[in-house]
């Protein structure tokens, strides 16, 4: 049944459905066939198991429902299927990261736009204070900071550290992502946890591009943090 669920094999689920065959039935990482029609991006295969009464807001071993699963791999048909199954698309996991984590984490746009589409929240936090514009751009995700702008999402916010999305693309010197937020007008030179800046956090990693990227984008490269170290002392 998990094959037939992944492979979008709808006839196959529909006859194991007439022998009695209970689709819910999890696999050894606690997986129903929900979850994996829902990563395989497999909408038809969503629907068939909703008509059949099985559940599909089960939870996975990490906590994962079968619309994180499918945030996650970018397929906005499945989410929709879901969505018109009933399910919510403000669903948690377990460490409080909605669809909006997953889709900008994995840098997937066409789901952000689907869960834009259907009003679901975008600038939630997760258990650690983050949002998924931290996540985007600790990934280096450009387009999906872009599709996040778009849907009216501030991409100066911070996180539980006081850090914002700029220091998260700093820290990882990914400069499209830095770039992204500049052209959003996101700030780039706020002074996060110890007075650092996101330029701070580039040069601890001795990233050489991101600081150049900031200075372009009009950022001073002097500034000193809390315990009063220049970049050049990071360096």
């Amino acid at each position: 049944m998990h094959l037939a669920a992944a492979t979008g094999h709808v006839a196959a689920l529909e006859a194991l459905a007439r022998a009695g065959i209970p689709l819910g039935e999890r696999d050894d990482n606690g997986s129903t066939p929900a979850h994996d029609a829902a990563i395989s991006g497999q909408p038809a295969a969503v629907e068939a198991l909703a008509c059949t009464g099985v559940p599909l807001r089960e939870r996975d071993a990490d906590g994962r429902t079968p619309a994180h699963r499918a945030a996650f791999g970018g397929h906005a048909a499945a989410l929709a299927a879901l969505a018109r199954a009933g399910v919510l698309l403000g669903e948690r996991d377990d460490l409080g990261n909605t669809l909006a984590h997953y889709a900008a984490e994995a840098g997937n746009t066409i789901a952000l736009q689907a869960l834009a589409r259907a009003g679901a929240l975008l600038n939630e936090r997760d258990a650690h204070g983050c949002l998924p514009a931290h996540l985007a751009a600790g990934a280096g995700h450009a387009a999906a900071l872009e599709a996040l702008a778009r849907a009216g999402v501030p991409l100066g916010e911070r996180d539980a550290g006081s850090r914002t999305p700029a220091h998260s693309a700093a820290l990882r010197g990914h400069v499209a992502a830095l770039e992204a937020l500049a052209c959003a007008g996101a700030p780039l030179g706020e002074t996060g946890d110890c007075g650092r800046t996101p330029a701070h956090f580039a040069a601890t990693e001795g990233h050489v591009a991101a600081p150049e990227a900031l200075a372009r984008a009009g950022v001073p490269l002097h500034q000193r943090d809390d315990d009063g170290w220049t970049l050049a002392h990071y360096a």
